[in-house]
């Protein structure tokens, strides 16, 4: 009879676990809605930070070329430039393939394409504009640019100033 009486105390804590199917307690419930609360944070903090690391790298990337642009127009004592397009939120570089440059009237005539496409921003990098002339930083053959910033914004809302000054130092800052 003694097993017997064992079996029957298992039973009885078998039926008394079984109201725990019933449902889930205030506690449980409360974890499981916070459980899901971070991992949603978690998820759209990630968003951001792979925007704001694409954001960065563009304007790296736009500061390094034009860093090689001024580079090559000292070495091959000949006019670059580059010319941004913030429609297509692109950017080509040119050299003065025939023409001369002059410190009065800066560099004239027929301009080639460096190559045959723009070179594109990574999507969701948008080229909000340029406070150069026309949109285009044109480096003389002593590698001096004009002055001006390029402005990039990633879908987040935020944004990278790149400045170039007349010395050609290129620098990039947050706003």
């Amino acid at each position: 009879m003694s097993a017997l009486r064992g079996f029957e105390c298992r039973k009885d804590r078998v039926a008394g676990s079984a109201r725990g199917m019933e449902g889930f307690s205030l506690v449980e419930g409360a974890v499981a809605l916070a459980v899901l609360g971070l991992a949603a944070a978690l998820a759209l903090s990630g968003r951001g930070l792979v925007h704001n690391r694409r954001l960065a790298g563009a304007a790296r990337v736009v500061g390094t070329e034009i860093r090689w642009v001024e580079q090559r127009a000292r070495a091959e004592r000949r006019c670059w430039r580059v010319v941004f397009d913030a429609g297509a939120d692109s950017y080509a570089i040119h050299y003065l393939a025939a023409g001369t440059w002059t410190p009065s009237g800066g560099c004239r005539g027929s301009w080639a394409g460096y190559t045959s496409a723009p070179r594109r921003l990574p999507p969701g990098v948008d080229l909000l504009g340029t406070t150069f002339g026309g949109g285009v930083l044109t480096v003389s053959p002593f590698g001096h640019p004009n002055a001006g910033t390029i402005l990039l914004r990633s879908p987040a809302g935020e944004q990278r100033r790149v400045t170039v000054n007349v010395g050609g130092r290129v620098t990039i800052t947050p706003q």
